[in-house]
């Protein structure tokens, strides 16, 4: 195999891991956006429950005060039965009674249902407590090491290009800017593929290469390109 193809090889290896860090750098920050909108929506599912039960409790307090308000009413009426001196009267009085004892019944109903509600609403806030701290323990340590890699990104992407200074003038102008062109098309940064001896097919494409194919890129004598996909071909003594 020629010198050039040996190089293209590593060139390529070098530059899908500068693509791979490139695509990190544009990948990584939505990434850490996603986690952070996880966090950010368990608590505010905790938060919504805290006010729910806020909310709750204070209607109690209400019920409260309109039992109290009842409750002397009646005590009120119930009092003025010893000084009615009409059936009339009685008969209101007594009619007044009934509809108080009716309205505390109900109200005293309602503030039993409310506190059940209170209950069932404090156990869904701690359950939400109990997720928000969850999500927060189990993402917090993801988005810590992403901004970690975000930062050293640019130093790898550096420490690889030099890499790529060293190798690029091993291989000639004209095979260079014939790879440099697939390269460029294709949105993994892959331009070189690889035929192995047994499959004897291209590795990105897997097309079947003729006899004749075959045999020149076994040689590595010069760059053929896949009729099919357009790649660049070198022979690898692995299987593709």
């Amino acid at each position: 195999m020629i010198q050039d193809l040996e190089c293209l090889i590593k060139l390529q290896d070098i530059d899908l891991r500068i693509k791979e860090q490139e695509l990190a750098k544009e990948q990584y920050p939505a990434a850490v956006l996603d986690l952070q909108t996880q966090i950010k929506n368990a608590e505010n599912s905790r938060d919504a429950a805290a006010a729910k039960l806020a909310q709750l409790t204070g209607g109690v307090a209400e019920f409260d005060g309109q039992t109290a308000k009842l409750r002397e009413s009646l005590s009120k009426s119930q009092e003025r039965l010893g000084s009615i001196q009409t059936n009339r009267e009685y008969d209101a009085v007594h009619k007044e009674i009934e509809a108080q004892k009716a309205m505390l019944g109900t109200s005293e109903s309602r503030k039993a249902g409310l506190e059940a509600d209170i209950e069932a609403q404090t156990a869904a806030l701690a359950e939400a407590e109990k997720e928000f701290e969850r999500v927060k323990s189990e993402l917090e340590p993801q988005i810590a090491d992403l901004t970690a890699k975000i930062g050293a990104i640019d130093s790898i992407i550096a420490e690889i290009t030099k890499e790529r200074d060293a190798v690029s003038p091993q291989v000639s102008q004209h095979t260079q800017r014939t790879y440099d062109s697939i390269r460029k098309k294709r949105k993994n940064g892959k331009a070189v593929s690889l035929v192995g001896s047994k499959a004897r097919t291209c590795s990105t494409c897997f097309m079947v290469l003729q006899p004749q194919v075959y045999n020149v890129v076994k040689r590595g004598s010069k760059v053929v390109i896949c009729e099919s996909c357009g790649s660049m071909l070198i022979y690898d003594e692995a299987p593709a």
